[in-house]
């Protein structure tokens, strides 16, 4: 998964999608399914790994993918 234009940033970031799991882009919201908990699990963690954001205040910089609802 290339995550392009973070924060402006020329160089897309990457994030390894595990085997067996489906991501579906939508407008604002990014949907992980599949038949393994563990593999989509740590396929989310992956993709909010990718946007961690570092040497700038959390508090202003608020932008980035992070998990909201698991089911």
């Amino acid at each position: 998964l290339e995550i392009i234009n973070f924060l402006g940033e020329k160089q897309p970031r990457i994030a390894k999608i595990l085997d067996g799991v489906t991501v579906k882009v939508g407008s604002d919201e990014v949907t992980l399914t599949g038949i393994d908990k563990e593999k989509v699990g740590n396929t989310a963690a992956n993709i909010e790994h990718a946007t961690r954001i570092t040497k700038r205040d959390p508090r202003v910089f608020q932008d980035g993918i992070y998990i909201t609802e698991r089911a």
